[in-house]
């Protein structure tokens, strides 16, 4: 199923209110889908009929007005009878959600080993020392964790995406997930990559702890740069539509 992204037409925009509603059996009349409805209840309560996408909107609460979902009925204070939000998930999955069931799986299998990884290489077995904290060989999996997690939440949420009539939430969580699992990608590249640096460190330590210093230029170095890293991590923000 192709998105249909045309959500309303132009001209629906410069007909508002009681104009906009198709003629009933007199003025105060208007059949929607097959059904009659009070034309004044929903005027007074400035609901605006958009034949585009065939929706009831009064910019605060929106209904579906074609079959099978069109209100049954409208009371007096315009409040509906067996009336479908917009917001409602009324089409089958299509390919974009088959397609991020099928991906979620590696990444829940991800998250399993990810914590496997960390109970074996994150275990203290020995007495922690100052050049070497337990949590610089944990980030990596932790970062793992964190990545795997964003892209199931961003995946699951892409399902209703195809399937809400008109777009919210879903596509909030699906944009704003992946935001953080492109970060949360940087990072696990970043810890990998510094974990390998201080696991060949440890290679000349072990055999000899005085080969190198702990104060100087190289110590301070390995010091700032993560913490100069995950500053413009988190502050520069990347192009959401790029």
């Amino acid at each position: 199923m192709v998105l249909d992204l045309n959500v309303f037409d132009a001209r629906d925009l410069l007909i508002r209110g009681k104009e906009s509603f198709p003629p009933g059996a007199n003025a105060t009349d208007t059949v929607i889908a097959g059904v009659h409805l009070n034309a004044t209840a929903l005027d007074t309560a400035n609901y605006t009929f958009y034949p585009g996408n065939n929706t009831l909107s009064n910019g605060s609460d929106c209904y579906l007005a074609f079959t099978p979902y069109q209100p049954a009925f409208v009371h007096p204070n315009a409040s509906f009878v067996n009336a479908t939000s917009c917001y409602s998930s009324i089409y089958p999955i299509g390919p974009r959600g088959l397609a991020g069931i099928a991906i979620s799986v590696p990444f829940a299998l991800a998250i399993v080993l990810s914590l496997v990884c960390l109970a074996k290489h994150g275990a203290l077995y020995l007495r922690s020392t100052r050049r070497f904290y337990p949590i610089g060989r944990r980030w990596q999996w932790y970062w793992g964790c964190f990545v795997s997690a964003c892209a199931l939440v961003s995946l699951y949420a892409g399902v209703d995406i195809e399937r809400f009539y008109l777009q919210d939430l879903p596509i909030v969580l699906a944009v704003f997930f992946w935001y953080l699992l492109c970060v949360g990608t940087m990072a696990v590249v970043w810890e990998a990559v510094r974990h390998w640096g201080s696991w060949l460190e440890r290679q000349y330590i072990d055999p000899n702890p005085f080969v190198y210093r702990d104060d100087d230029t190289r110590a301070k170095v390995e010091f700032w740069l993560p913490m100069w890293f995950y500053f413009w991590l988190w502050m520069v923000r990347p192009e959401w539509a790029a």
